[in-house]
């Protein structure tokens, strides 16, 4: 039911556009916006706010980037994808098992500023009410993992897992498997990686 909610979300959707690998100097348009201001050209001013908004979209999905290491748990990371659209970002890192056709996409859903907003947390805080009232039921799996709350589903046939961890910051930490379902492994990637530290970033605290 969670994993099913979450691929329906808007996050999920074409809304997100690929965030450009070369960022602006964030200086230059800020003193651009104050030089604006003081020529009283408000509206030129909101323009350019906008694209400082587009440019600190890209720097925050960098810093949530260094949450996905080369290595995780016997596994080597691929290509990092970031997408960010309307004030929200998707990090996604797809890991494989040398010697498998084991892949593992790593995945963090989450506001682009603080604390997940509107939409996303509802969703995030909507997903874990879900999980709590749903534990143990329909063949999904309820724990936590350091202190916050987790879903474990497996597909019937038993070729793809998928474990979600809601965040404190309303934002969403999930590790998809296919072509095996160790729900172990799973759960030893997910404690692997730091999520006090990545949850505090992500309300602002960090």
């Amino acid at each position: 039911m969670v994993r099913k909610l979450i691929g329906t979300s808007v996050l999920a959707g074409a809304l997100f556009l690929p965030a450009l690998s070369r960022a602006e100097d964030i200086n230059s348009i800020f003193k651009r916006v104050n030089d604006l201001v003081a020529a009283k050209n408000y509206s030129k001013a909101i323009e350019e706010l906008g694209w400082a908004t587009k440019e600190l979209e890209k720097l925050n999905s960098q810093q949530i980037q260094g949450f996905l290491p080369d290595q995780l748990a016997g596994f080597v990371g691929k290509k990092v994808e970031a997408n960010n659209a309307l004030g929200f970002s998707n990090i996604e890192r797809s890991y494989e098992k040398p010697g498998t056709q084991t892949r593992v996409k790593v995945s963090i859903t989450g506001g682009a500023g603080g604390a997940a907003a509107g939409g996303l947390g509802g969703l995030a805080a909507f997903g874990k009410m879900a999980a709590l009232m749903g534990a143990g039921a329909g063949g999904q799996d309820t724990f936590r993992i350091n202190g916050r709350t987790a879903t474990l589903e497996k597909n019937e046939d038993g070729k793809s897992a998928h474990l979600t961890v809601f965040l404190d910051s309303g934002s969403m930490l999930s590790l998809e498997m296919d072509n095996g379902a160790d729900d172990a492994k799973l759960r030893e990637m997910a404690e692997a990686l730091d999520i006090n530290k990545l949850d505090n970033y992500l309300r602002g605290q960090g």
